[in-house]
């Protein structure tokens, strides 16, 4: 008996045992706080969808409140955000609402040039929309539901905050018994919450004998298979539509243009603006080269005369003055820390439309070449809000870009094809000096890839393509290979240096121009000319493209025959 005892009593504790702890489910709860990653009272958990999400919400004085990244990455793009400045910006097609840090009240019409019989309008809250802290801003749910479409439910012991931004159909299964989340798919690890009978959870992924779900009120775990119903079903989570933004109105002309800029670096070259159009019969537009942004608070130089307009006017031209950011007393720095301030982007906007309202003209070109690769968000809400004031005062608000390169993505183009009248190629410099090598301003190829990648995330007819005026007349050494620019001839010059060198250009069908080459004292000479043969082979090019218009830089460098060319497309 004795043995026998002794036998089972081995039995129990090695084998009984054992194989009751491994079949008993674990008692133990996790700490939920530190489970979700919650380090303080305020903090709270998010779900965006079914997906958990980095970022913890903060619950103050019941209203909550999420990191101002998020909310633009997840609501919407119309949002911004200077956290230094406190500011809060949403912009739409027609206002501009801002939030300042901790106050209790926003700003509708906050916009630095409201149009005619527009008051900004202070709407009281009873509590802060936006507030900073530890270098990061904070919006209010409440705030931004206002002008995105998303719907959030806010839970409780600790802090969870289930956010749906979008419709959509989840898989979801009944709980058959009552049972308990876990942290994994072990009987034993750690229990999240309770799990009742009749409840509904959100399928994951099936594992086999367990699943990974969320809850209804926002928790992530997992529970056996065996506890819960059969088949998933569909539910469907919607998110109404109540917030549409105002659609963006433009000044688009229905038939293709004529601009020309007109390079005006001192202050009487204003004068010459009859001599240098008085050919010009098919030119629309002319864009005077008036304002330079001067430093980082947005002051801007200019050497605009009123009389320049309406000069214009009476030759039956519209006026898009051109502002450029390349002064010579602003850096990158100067550019970055102006394009960050909604204060200095205020005191640019302000100043340009009083000028046109003093003046007169009838648009704005936006002429920004040296927009610092980080600073992309800055100058997407400086074209949101040039955009906004110049559509309340009735401008024509037109943009130059590069032609479409890796290094200038953060441009947008697709944002300024949405918001602006005119999307302005600068077709040229596709060789520009040493570092590119000798070769054409602008290839036919070059202008036609140009246009076809604008036209991917542009509307056609907001397309204007820039062609060149000038030429490039490069001098190689035979000696030692050295390259240089020799000139940078208009039309007409170049014109002399073929007659005087007895030169007879060859036309090149690939590249759509005309190219001469001079060997004279071992220094070789090339030109691919810019000239009535390559404005043709462009505008040829253009016409079936649907392109909003043409234009040149620069005004004085081109033949009177020019404007037949591109009068033949535009007025034709």
């Amino acid at each position: 008996m004795i043995i026998i005892l002794a036998v089972l009593a081995v039995i129990i504790w090695f084998f009984v045992i054992p194989y009751i702890e491994r079949i008993t489910p674990g008692k133990d709860r996790v700490d939920l706080p530190s489970y979700l990653g919650l380090s303080g009272p305020e903090d709270a958990f998010v779900v965006l969808g079914e997906t958990p999400s980095p970022s913890k919400a903060i619950v103050r004085d019941g209203t909550v409140y999420w990191d101002y990244d998020s909310v633009k990455l997840n609501f919407s793009d119309m949002f911004w955000a200077n956290i230094d400045e406190g500011v809060l910006l949403f912009t739409t097609a027609d206002e501009v609402i801002r939030a300042d840090a901790g106050e209790l009240s926003y700003v509708r019409h906050a916009e630095a040039a409201p149009g005619a019989g527009i008051e900004p309008e202070t709407v009281n809250t009873d509590t802060p929309v936006f507030f900073t802290e530890n270098g990061r801003g904070y919006v209010s749910l409440d705030f931004a539901k206002q002008f995105s479409n998303f719907t959030y439910e806010l839970f409780t012991n600790p802090y969870r905050v289930q956010i749906y931004a979008k419709s959509e159909v989840y898989k979801s299964l009944g709980v058959i018994k009552d049972r308990k989340l876990r942290v994994s798919m072990n009987i034993k690890s750690g229990i999240i919450s309770d799990l009742t009978k009749g409840d509904t959870v959100y399928l994951l992924e099936n594992n086999g004998d367990w699943s990974k779900v969320r809850t209804e009120d926002a928790l992530i775990g997992y529970v056996e298979n065996r506890y819960l119903s059969g088949e998933p079903a569909d539910a469907n989570i919607v998110v109404s539509e109540d917030f549409v933004p105002p659609a963006y109105t433009s000044l688009t002309n229905d038939k293709p243009i004529c601009a020309a800029w007109h390079l005006v670096t001192v202050a009487d070259a204003n004068a010459s603006l009859s001599r240098l159009t008085e050919s010009a019969w098919s030119l629309d537009v002319v864009s005077p080269t008036w304002y330079k942004l001067v430093d980082g608070t947005g002051v801007v130089d200019s050497i605009a005369w009123k009389s320049y307009v309406a000069t214009a006017h009476a030759q039956g031209l519209s006026v898009w003055p051109l502002v450029d950011d390349f002064a010579s007393g602003i850096d990158s720095d100067g550019r970055a820390a102006f394009l960050a301030s909604a204060d200095s982007r205020n005191t640019f906007v302000s100043y340009l439309i009083g000028q046109a309202n003093a003046l007169g003209f009838d648009g704005i070109n936006l002429d920004f070449e040296a927009v610092p690769e980080g600073s992309s968000s800055g100058f997407e809400q400086l074209l949101r809000e040039l955009s906004v004031a110049c559509r309340a005062h009735g401008l024509v608000f037109s943009i130059d870009n590069y032609p479409p390169r890796a290094h200038t993505e953060h441009y947008n183009r697709g944002l300024q094809g949405q918001i602006a009248d005119y999307v302005i190629i600068m077709g040229y410099d596709e060789h520009w000096g040493v570092s590119s090598g000798a070769g054409s301003v602008a290839s036919l190829p070059f202008v036609l890839d140009a246009i076809n990648q604008t036209k991917a995330v542009v509307p056609a007819n907001k397309i204007i393509n820039a062609v060149p005026f000038y030429s490039r007349l490069w001098a190689t050494n035979q000696d030692d290979g050295t390259l240089r620019i020799a000139a940078t001839p208009g039309m007409a010059w170049q014109d002399k240096w073929l007659s005087d060198n007895d030169v007879t250009p060859v036309w090149n069908e690939e590249l759509g121009q005309n190219y001469a080459e001079l060997l004279q004292k071992n220094i070789l000479y090339q030109i691919w000319l810019e000239d009535l043969d390559s404005m043709r082979a462009r505008v040829d090019a253009m016409k079936g493209l649907g392109l909003g218009g043409v234009a040149g830089w620069q005004l004085g460098l081109e033949k009177p025959e020019v404007w037949d060319i591109f009068g033949a497309w535009t007025r034709g």
